[in-house]
């Protein structure tokens, strides 16, 4: 019997891992990242300046360079340079991938520059069966390659916690979820979110952000938020809906990024519904649909409450409408965010047509 193949770390794992390599000086001399969640790897490359060398030594040891904007040679010579005064020096090679005959740096994977550090950062994914992405991986002695591939939901749920908690403050149930449907799995929108509520918050006690927070900071209010707008959906209320998506679009700093928000977290709400309609069909205990849909225990009677006014029909066809809204939206439609939406909204709340009138 074969052995059970290794679970594949998060990009979080590996982050954590290279992190503690860093901080406890256990460093190889060239590195390469790549992968969607740049956040991380720009937090290493931050921590791994730190490490190596002091701020008054940073002016003739340290060398942060675009791909787009430097030769291979020019870069390639930078990376043997010696340091000055100080045992190891720091390249950095931001858009790595950019740079034209980069082959070059395949002599860099099979001897190191020993008196120096180079962290190589691919703006897309290496073609490893080609130099010097190939040279690199394979000589994992002195070369640690590292993938930070966007996070699953539940991850950056975790990570989200997580990060709240390392600044003293508390997530209240609920607010995860409200954040990852707000912004993503992006961590440098989720960090970026998260420090603006905790500025928000102030020093109020205890240090619980709510979910009243998240909706006030975003320059929502109570009845006017796309949540309201995602319960007047889901309980077919049509006229409910088109007044607090007006009232949404009209008071946006930007009314195309708005709808596509809108579109973005109704999407994720149907699939929800749509996860739901098949964890009944497959008879899932209730105890473990709500981790299969991803929201607390505590909201599922309403998923439950949705599953049974859009049946997976509904579901099925509430999908294609956001996804031809999505791609009319960011395909620069002639038509106004406002008649997208009106239409949009029109379309799914219009009397369903079932299989067997058609």
């Amino acid at each position: 019997m074969t052995a059970q193949r290794r679970k594949k770390q998060s990009a979080v794992e590996i982050y954590q891992e290279i992190q503690q390599d860093f901080q406890q000086d256990r460093i190889k001399p060239v590195y390469l990242f790549y992968g969607d969640e740049s956040y991380l790897s720009d937090q290493l490359q931050a921590t791994l300046i730190d490490q190596v060398l002091l701020p008054e030594d940073r002016d003739f040891n340290l060398d942060i360079l675009q791909g787009d904007e430097i030769t291979a040679q020019s870069a390639y010579n930078i990376c043997q340079m010696v340091p000055m005064m100080v045992e190891r020096r720091v390249v950095v090679i931001r858009g790595f991938d950019q740079i034209r005959g980069n082959k070059l740096f395949a002599s860099l994977a099979k001897q190191p520059n020993p008196a120096a550090v180079v962290l190589l950062i691919c703006d897309g994914n290496p073609r490893f069966n080609a130099d010097p992405y190939r040279a690199l991986k394979k000589n994992s002695e002195a070369v640690q390659v590292a993938e930070f591939a966007p996070l699953w939901k539940n991850q950056a749920m975790k990570f989200a916690r997580d990060y709240a908690a390392g600044q003293g403050c508390q997530l209240e149930p609920g607010v995860v979820q409200i954040l990852i449907e707000f912004l993503g799995t992006s961590l440098a929108l989720i960090v970026q979110e998260i420090e603006k509520l905790i500025t928000y918050i102030g020093d109020r006690t205890p240090r619980v952000i709510q979910k009243e927070d998240v909706i006030q900071a975003s320059g929502q209010t109570r009845d006017i938020n796309v949540f309201e707008l995602q319960d007047a959906i889901s309980q077919r209320r049509a006229i409910d809906a088109h007044r607090i998506t007006a009232q949404l679009l009209s008071s946006a700093s930007s009314r195309p990024g708005e709808a596509i928000r809108i579109v973005a977290i109704l999407t994720g709400y149907f699939v929800r519904l749509w996860k739901l309609h098949e964890a009944r069909r497959r008879r899932v205990p209730r105890s473990e649909m709500a981790k299969q849909l991803g929201v607390p225990p505590t909201i599922l009677n309403k998923y439950f409450d949705a599953a049974n006014v859009w049946s997976l029909h509904d579901v099925k066809h509430a999908m294609q409408l956001l996804l031809s809204v999505d791609c009319e939206i960011k395909g620069l439609s002639k038509r106004s965010p406002q008649l997208i939406m009106t239409l949009l909204i029109t379309q799914l709340l219009a009397e369903p047509l079932r299989p067997h009138q058609r």
